[in-house]
This record gives structure tokens, sequence and C-alpha cells, in this order.
């Protein structure tokens, strides 16, 4: 950060360079200073779960790591980047209980069926086309002839009902039957094909279906398993230099000589020669958060000047620390602006008058 030397000093080569007849002296020179920072806190936040696991058939957890009991005392080292986002996976010590399963060999009786492989089954079913209402239109399925064609309407009725019908099969009628049974009123069950047993469709005629518990791996594995997240949180930190000028701001983001901090590691915090104001704008943001183990602090800052001198009140001089040497902006004072404001409205209120005078005359 410039000195109020180094300022004052930068003002009056301004002044100089202008041809300005104003003194420069300390006595009479008012000088503020403005904070322009911006950058992050990324804190790398951990969580830690305890949770049973349980596992079909075998599995390998010699390359796992151990924890004792507490799971939250155990010592992990902080990571090298906090950016980095990881999950790591534990195995409490002595908790893994590796075992044959009480199946024996991984299955067990199937329940639909009790071990049998098949299921009864009803070798014929009910015909589909007559449902076994219109099977014959003579014997009504039973083989004896039990009705005959009456004359008038009845007769013209049972003739239309013969379309598409065949030869029964029961009783030999000709054209009375239906074509989907033949007069029977059944057909042969279209899941068994009419022998009276299927297959279990649980188990494929197999008799046994994979034990549930252990999946058909006839072992089990059970395990205390620990889990460590890691995830980086970012928290912006920005002070834009209230009261500054836009395109003061602007100037100093991109001529300024910005003074750079990058720490990183397990509660750091900034050093004792930070700037006071950089300091009193983010320490009370470095107070450690619950679950975090290590941060990283990228901010970058910068102290500009403003500088009102009593003998020239209408003018502001703002002094941006650059790498070429201290950088003077000279900008009109806010009661100069408010007065050339004032004027130049005035003046347009007149030219409108004007206006309208011409356009009447």
């Amino acid at each position: 950060m410039l000195t109020d030397e180094e300022v004052l000093a930068a003002v009056r080569r301004s002044v100089e360079e202008r041809g300005g007849g104003v003194r420069v002296s300390p006595d009479e020179a008012v000088i503020t200073r403005h904070l322009l920072l911006d950058g992050e806190i990324l804190r790398c936040m951990e969580t830690r779960t305890e949770e049973e696991r349980f596992h079909r058939g075998a599995v390998d957890l010699s390359e796992w790591p151990e924890y004792d009991a507490d799971l939250r005392g155990h010592r992990i080292p902080a990571p090298r980047d906090p950016a980095d986002e990881t999950t790591l996976k534990l195995v409490r010590r002595g908790s893994k209980d590796d075992r044959s399963c009480d199946c024996g060999n991984g299955r067990v009786a199937c329940q639909r069926c009790k071990g049998d492989g098949d299921l009864r089954c009803s070798p014929r079913t009910t015909c589909g086309e007559c449902r076994g209402l219109d099977c014959c239109l003579r014997c009504d399925g039973s083989g004896r002839r039990t009705r005959k064609a009456r004359a008038g309407s009845d007769a013209e009725a049972d003739e239309g009902r013969k379309a598409g019908r065949v030869a029964c099969g029961q009783c030999g009628a000709k054209e009375a039957a239906c074509a989907g049974c033949q007069g029977r009123g059944e057909v042969s069950c279209a899941r068994c094909g009419g022998t009276g047993s299927r297959a279990c469709p649980d188990c494929d005629r197999a008799g046994t279906v994979p034990h549930q518990r252990c999946g058909g791996k006839a072992r089990t594995v059970t395990w205390t398993e620990g889990v460590v997240t890691r995830r980086p949180r970012v928290e912006e930190v920005k002070v834009p230099g209230s009261g500054l000028p836009y395109w003061a701001r602007q100037q100093a983001r991109e001529h300024g000589d910005w003074n750079h901090v990058h720490l990183v590691g397990e509660g750091v915090g900034l050093a004792d020669d930070v700037d006071e104001e950089v300091v009193k704008n983010v320490a009370p943001r470095l107070v450690v958060r619950e679950g975090e183990i290590s941060r990283r602090i990228s901010l970058r800052h910068l102290s500009l000047a403003r500088v009102t001198l009593a003998p020239h009140p209408h003018r502001v001089y703002f002094v941006i620390p650059a790498q070429e040497g201290p950088r003077v902006l000279v900008w009109p004072s806010r009661r100069r602006t408010w007065l050339i404001a004032a004027v130049a409205l005035a003046a347009l209120a007149v030219l409108v008058a004007v206006s309208r005078l011409i356009g009447l005359a």
C-alpha cells in the first residue's frame, strides 16, 4: 500500500504536469483509503458415517484400511489440495464375519411346487369360442341328439346359427358343432398340452431355487463399514470499494499492482504483515467451520487513495498503485459534477423554450 507521502508526491507530479498552480500540502490534503478485495476461501468439509454391511457370497476386504471402534478419532491425513473430492471406505477392525450359509449349497426347496418341479393342472379347459354353451346345436355336447329342427321361424333361426359350424364329434350332426371344440365344449389345456401337469415357473422343474439370504452363493459376509467423504465448499470474498466511481474501480482492475495472498493448510490464517483493512474484512470469515479439515485462501487486494485539496475543491484525485508507479486519475468533485449537470439542464430548458417560441411565431 502506498504511504501518504507517496500518494501526495504522485498528486503533486500530476498537478505540475497539468500546469496547475495548486499547492499540494499535507495540511491541506484529505486522503481517504478505499479497499478493493476479491477472492475466495475454499474449505475441505468432511463427513464420517458408519453402517452395517451385508454381502452375498465371498468378498475381499484385505485392501481396505481399518479403523478402531471410534471412527471420529481415526486419523486421516488432510488432502494436499482441499479442492479434491474424495470418498474413502474403511472396515472396522474385528467386525468382519465371513461364514457359510445354513442352506448348505445355496439352494432350497421351491415353495410353489414343494420341491416336485411340476404343478398339477386341469388337462382340459372350457372352449374359448363357444364357452361350452353352444358347443353343438343338436346334442349340447352330450352325444345324444336332444334337439330337432322345428318348422317356421325357429327352423330359420336354427339354420342361421349353423354358419361356421362343423360336424359334431359327439353326435355326428352335420354343421351343428362349434369349430373350436367339435361339439365337446372343452379343449386341451394350452399350458400342459392335456397332460395334467406343467413345469413350475419358479424353479423350471428343478425343484429347488436359490436361497434368498445368500443369493445362491452358499456364503455371507457382514462387516461394519466406515465412510469418510470430503467435498469442497467455496465462500466468495468481495469488497467492491464502496464510494468509488465505476471508472476508478475499472482502472484499478486493469492497471493496479494487486497484492496476492495464497495459503493452504489446516486452519491457516492471514500473516501479520497483511494490510489491516484486509484482515478486518477477512478475519471474521476464517472461523473454523464444523467438519472443516483444511482450507485454501486465495485473495487479491489493492488500496486505492482518494485525495481532495483545500485550495482546489472542484477536483478529486484517485491514486492507484501500479507496477510502473502510482497512477493518478483526476475527476470533478461531486459538487462540481452536480453544478455541471445543473448548467446542462438549464441550457436544455432554455433551448426547449426557444424552440417553442420559434414554433409559435
